[in-house]
């Protein structure tokens, strides 16, 4: 390898961690179910124990009608973007500190990408 290829290769080594993988949303509906169906339902205006996730994507933090949030996610003026969902969903307690939510995170980078994915059908 000459240094201009090593020099392209390392940087291409330095970025890859800093961008996110694309989420299957049908792996994501999977985990959907089974880490998140218990207190988030997907119909409009049905809340259970957590907010209804339709429309979430795109969508300001405590901002779904007809639910009752804590005063940390109240204020913590979020987007829910990719980046700012893909930590919510590593740990909830690490990005809004005093939020209700009792899921503890999800360690797995693509698990989390599925998720993502998934929650951007939600339309």
């Amino acid at each position: 390898m000459n240094p201009a290829q090593l020099l392209v290769a390392s940087a291409l080594l330095l970025v890859a961690p800093l961008t996110l993988a694309e989420g299957d949303a049908a792996q994501g509906k999977a985990l959907f179910a089974t880490q998140c169906g218990f207190c988030h339902s997907t119909e409009q205006g049905k809340n259970l124990m957590g907010p209804s996730l339709l429309g979430v994507f795109d969508r300001s933090s405590g901002q779904a009608p007809a639910f009752n949030y804590s005063a940390a996610l109240q204020a913590a003026k979020l987007k829910w973007d990719d980046a700012n969902l893909d930590k919510w969903l590593t740990k909830p307690a690490d990005l809004v500190p005093g939020n209700m939510m009792m899921y503890p995170g999800q360690a797995d980078a693509q698990s989390r990408q599925n998720l993502v994915a998934y929650l951007k059908t939600l339309k």
